[in-house]
């Protein structure tokens, strides 16, 4: 696989091999959507009102609470951070990268970090942030324990999790074959559809054989 990987890729992948080689591999269709322009916003939002102290927009007022929350939190706060490493788990340059992620918030307090996601759809669990404390252990030396949290907006919900340092083998052992499967998947230039409720008209891709218009 000779492009650097990240938890959409192996999120997108898993859902429909086809869908996924055709949108980001190939594509030749673009995977976009009203949803997805409206978190590209409410993330926007977030970053500004909590880096730079600027008011959220209208229609995003009702957030404030939650915004506030996060800006008091102690620490160094980076926004948008970017996060990449070898295969080896070293820290690595963004554009020679075996994986790579873009964190939309991350404390440093001294031996503690948090990660946060900002998610503006349906409460769906997933393990981006479990992937994103691997990440900061392996850039961050000095940190022993990462707090993750997704705030989810649209419920005004955060759903925590905490991993201490010894966690980091069992988090890429969690990953790895998650990864093969990916790699595999390019090596033989495999790519078969997985239908599902997508098919029914949310899935770009129409030249699929499982694709039906809504």
């Amino acid at each position: 696989m000779k492009k650097a990987w990240t938890y959409s890729d192996l999120d997108g992948f898993e859902t429909c091999p086809r869908k996924y080689h055709e949108t980001k591999v190939l594509r030749r269709f673009k995977d976009a959507s009203f949803a997805s322009e409206w978190g590209t916003r409410a993330h926007d939002a977030f970053e500004a009102r909590v880096r730079d102290r600027t008011p959220l927009p209208e229609g995003m007022q009702h957030w404030e609470s939650m915004a506030a929350k996060i800006e008091n939190l102690p620490g160094e706060k980076l926004a948008e951070y970017k996060l990449a490493l070898t295969p080896s788990f070293e820290p690595a340059p963004w554009n020679a990268a075996w994986t790579r992620g873009k964190a939309d918030l991350i404390i440093i307090d001294g031996k503690r970090a948090a990660v946060i996601d900002y998610k503006t759809g349906k409460y769906r669990p997933g393990e981006q942030l479990m992937l994103y404390a691997g990440y900061v252990f392996a850039h961050w030396q000095e940190v022993h324990t990462v707090q993750t949290g997704y705030v989810w907006l649209k419920d005004k919900k955060i759903t925590r999790e905490k991993y201490e340092r010894d966690d980091r083998h069992g988090i890429w052992e969690r990953f790895l074959p998650r990864v093969k499967r990916l790699e595999n998947a390019f090596d033989k230039d495999e790519w078969p559809a997985r239908p599902s409720g997508l098919c029914n008209g949310w899935c770009p891709v129409t030249s699929c054989e499982h694709h039906r218009t809504k």
